[in-house]
């Protein structure tokens, strides 16, 4: 999906720390929560594929920060290019040309 998805965000944190909240959060070992993270995707693969990463390693204010600094980039408006290959500019493009389809049919008859 990331192909039509644009940008793509994805929120990183270190192993070490990913290990130590999931331990946490779900009172598991840290071999479960091992395998759970390896059952993922790997978070360094999704960090090299984004736009954008957000890193959730540092405290929940910092997280919060570079939270609304990406919110207001992507809030921003888009350029016509950006909106052409929208779902909203490509339904447009698509009823426009359905349209000018139809009344060139019309006027030919």
């Amino acid at each position: 999906m990331d192909r039509w998805t644009n940008p793509v965000v994805v929120v990183w944190v270190d192993p070490k720390t990913q290990i130590e909240r999931l331990m946490l959060r779900n009172g598991c070992s840290e071999e479960q929560a091992q395998n759970r993270i390896s059952a993922q995707l790997a978070l360094d693969w999704k960090k090299s594929e984004a736009d954008i990463v957000i890193n959730n390693s540092g405290s929940l204010e910092d997280t919060k920060e570079q939270f609304r600094e990406v919110l207001e980039q992507v809030s921003a408006p888009l350029t016509w290019k950006e909106r052409m290959r929208s779902r909203d500019g490509f339904l447009s493009i698509v009823m426009c040309t359905a349209a000018g389809v139809l009344l060139a049919q019309k006027n030919l008859l």
